[in-house]
């Protein structure tokens, strides 16, 4: 602790700065007002298990108490968390009220009008997804916010598409919009969610595996109201997907990030140039556009640049595979 000069006028300092006389202090500290006056004219400390008191009394931290200074940095956190909190409060409340007033107007608006609940029950709707949007009730949940947006804000649109379907008295496209705002959902944050967990590893895995068996659902619901070639579809699907999965497994291992990324590169170029060949095979389209003459532009133009964006991936992925390849020789050499 600081000197009993240093420190009585700190205390001084402090006080005088909240308006307090010595009496005042004193009763806050059930002390005597004599007590306060030798602690500021330094002839004696206050008793060690009155520190916590002071402090409050006085709105300082025991460290600029001990040190008998004020500590800037704690003091510039604290406004700061002050500032945060106010922001937080009006982000919540400021929305939260706009949205009640204006579901009450809709309310009044519609009974008014219609003389029944009609249409209200699509703004209903389109505000509480919004409200799970901004502010996002995610506030309510302090150990799993991301989790809980992601939840809350999916279920909203899914009950905002129910509630257009059923005031359209459409119903068909319904899950399958569902379904295909899901894969969305499952391509941005699964990897997110698993990122601090034992399957941190295999997310990409599990999120690119997942949106692809969502994507065979989806093609099955909508073929149950618009039939077509389904096992074709579903294999085109599987064919795109494919390069991408290959991908996420080839990065799970533990290989050189120049060796993956050659790797990477080979199967999507390859996959990426037969795609109208599978197109051709699995629908019998016969537009296949996999002529490749270099000295005939005219006719053979789509088939050269695939030729040629095939040849420079490959290229590079000859390269990285390289660098890779030589990295593993030097640290075994090593």
């Amino acid at each position: 602790m600081t000197d009993k000069k240093s420190f009585g006028a700190f205390i001084k300092e402090k006080r005088t700065e909240k308006n307090y006389s010595q009496r005042d202090l004193a009763e806050m500290l059930f002390v005597t007002e004599g007590a306060v006056s030798k602690w500021e004219r330094g002839v004696s400390y206050p008793d060690i298990t009155m520190i916590s008191e002071i402090c409050r009394a006085l709105d300082i931290s025991e460290h600029e108490l001990i040190t008998a200074s004020t500590d800037e940095d704690a003091k510039k956190i604290k406004k700061e968390a002050r500032s945060f909190r106010t922001i937080r409060s009006a982000w919540f409340w400021v929305p939260t009220i706009s949205y009640s007033v204006a579901l009450l107007v809709c309310f009044i608006c519609n009974i008014a009008v219609n003389h029944t609940l009609s249409w209200f029950f699509i703004v209903l709707s389109a505000l509480i997804c919004a409200y799970t949007f901004v502010p996002t009730i995610s506030i309510f949940f302090e150990s799993k916010r991301l989790i809980s947006f992601a939840a809350s804000t999916y279920l909203s649109i899914c009950l905002l598409l129910f509630t257009c379907a059923i005031y359209t008295e459409r119903l068909s496209w319904l899950l399958t919009a569902c379904i295909g705002i899901l894969i969305g959902y499952v391509l941005v944050f699964v990897p997110i969610l698993l990122s601090n967990t034992r399957l941190a590893r295999y997310k990409f895995i599990i999120s690119f595996t997942g949106s692809c068996v969502l994507t065979v659902l989806l093609l099955v619901n909508v073929h149950l109201w618009h039939p077509f070639n389904i096992v074709s579809a579903i294999l085109i699907s599987l064919y795109a997907f494919a390069p991408a999965i290959l991908s996420t497994v080839i990065c799970a291992f533990k290989l050189d990030p120049f060796l993956k990324a050659g790797i990477c590169t080979a199967l999507s170029a390859v996959a990426y140039y037969f795609i109208e060949f599978m197109i051709d095979l699995l629908f019998g389209t016969n537009d296949s556009s996999y002529q490749v003459d270099f000295s005939d532009w005219t006719q053979c133009v789509e088939g050269n640049v695939q030729a040629i964006i095939l040849i420079v991936c490959l290229l590079i992925s000859a390269v990285f595979i390289a660098i890779g390849a030589f990295r593993i020789y030097k640290r075994k050499s090593d």
